[in-house]
């Protein structure tokens, strides 16, 4: 028979915890635990968690003090649900950086407390909830029209049908975005709309405000008719779309615009890579110039968490690639080679280019770029194992 999973619920007040206990009438109470302490890291035995463990802990006031005990787990699979006032902007991107699988909201965790953990059960039995192959990448460009959205399709594309993960793929150039084109797609509910209803919103329901274009791949969408002005995006309910995602999904790709506001700080701030997007001449250089200034000097994100990619990239260009490197001091560059028709085509149909012609040159590349930024080993169709890293 297969292990039961485990579920450990920590808090400070006995009644709140046996409340909760009290909502899972199938489980073995030999699988259960709860802990009553003043401290949750007080009587919480590590051993007591593995891939098989569902930790529940419920917060106080002093939440982000107790989160810190957390980074002791890092090395851990077991699967954290915080039960806590998600009103706290700090809470909840400190939460996202530890890989916190949710974060129930206790005013209302009623309503919400059993299909998290049942969605979580379902994660863990098959699979899927694991902090390996856990990702989440942004793309911008340092100018307009770099092919960004492109790239970024064509990325998520193939991580979810080569790499076989659970991806979603968000379009945040919420007045000009193009991503919905690329697939042929147009969602049934706006942007807007599901910022709105997250509240109500839990692991489950939010599928439902989800453009599915296959199996693995999710898209969210502004409907083409939608137009959102600059400061209507809640950060806060940025931070809950992006906790909820990553319950669901292996890896999150956005797109986001050339832009610096408290949406778009906020989103690269929780990135595992941003990938800055240029083509080859001067004035695209000097952006990424001063692109990488403004996120490592004025925002504070480490070097290593930056990769530059060189699109319609052609090697008898004057521009270099050790240009670029002297200009941004950086090494971490990828190419795609420069072939407007094979695009052109792919783009005038909406279908992913990997897709419809995945044999040639630029889906390679393509390729190298996403394997290196999923930090996934995964194969071409035809076997041939390409490297994690295709920095030149």
């Amino acid at each position: 028979m297969p292990e039961k999973i485990k579920l450990v619920i920590v808090g400070v007040e006995q009644a709140v915890l046996d409340k909760q206990l009290a909502l899972f009438s199938d489980l073995d109470a030999s699988h259960c635990k709860v802990i009553c302490s003043k401290a949750i890291d007080e009587k919480l035995d590590l051993r007591l968690l593995d891939s098989k463990t569902i930790l529940v802990i419920n917060l106080t006031q002093n939440g982000l003090k107790e989160l810190i005990f957390l980074e002791t787990l890092t090395t851990k699979k077991v699967a954290i649900i915080l039960v806590g006032d998600q009103s706290d902007t700090d809470l909840l991107s400190q939460a996202l950086r530890l890989g916190v699988k949710d974060f129930i909201d206790s005013k209302a965790y009623q309503d919400k407390f059993v299909s998290v953990i049942e969605a979580t059960k379902k994660h863990i039995m098959s699979g899927e909830i694991s902090r390996e192959n856990k990702r989440l990448n942004v793309f911008v460009n340092a100018k307009g029209g770099s092919g960004t959205s492109f790239i970024a399709s064509n990325v998520a594309y193939l991580l979810a049908n080569e790499a076989k993960l659970k991806v979603a793929l968000l379009d945040l150039n919420l007045q000009f975005g193009s991503i919905g084109l690329n697939f042929d797609k147009n969602p049934q509910y706006s942007f807007m709309e599901l910022l709105r209803s997250l509240n109500e919103l839990d692991a489950y329901s939010i599928e439902a405000y989800i453009t599915k274009y296959d199996q693995n791949l999710r898209l969210v969408l502004p409907l083409l008719s939608e137009v959102i002005l600059p400061g209507e995006v809640d950060v806060k309910q940025m931070l809950k779309l992006l906790e909820l995602l990553k319950v669901n999904y292996h890896q999150i790709v956005i797109d986001i615009p050339r832009l610096i506001d408290p949406v778009s700080n906020m989103v690269m701030q929780q990135a595992d890579y941003i990938v800055l997007v240029v083509q080859q001449s001067l004035v695209q250089f000097r952006n990424a110039k001063r692109w990488v200034q403004i996120m490592h000097k004025d925002l504070e994100i480490p070097l290593d968490k930056i990769v530059l990619v060189i699109n319609r990239y052609d090697s008898e260009n004057s521009m270099r690639i050790s240009d670029l490197k002297e200009m941004v001091n950086h090494n971490g560059i990828y190419t795609i080679v420069s072939d407007s028709e094979f695009v052109d085509k792919s783009t005038d149909i909406g279908i992913p280019l990997c897709l419809s012609y995945p044999g040639t040159k630029i889906s390679k590349d393509l390729r190298l770029l996403a394997a290196g930024l999923s930090g996934v080993d995964f194969k071409e169709k035809n076997n041939n194992l390409f490297n994690l890293f295709g920095f030149f």
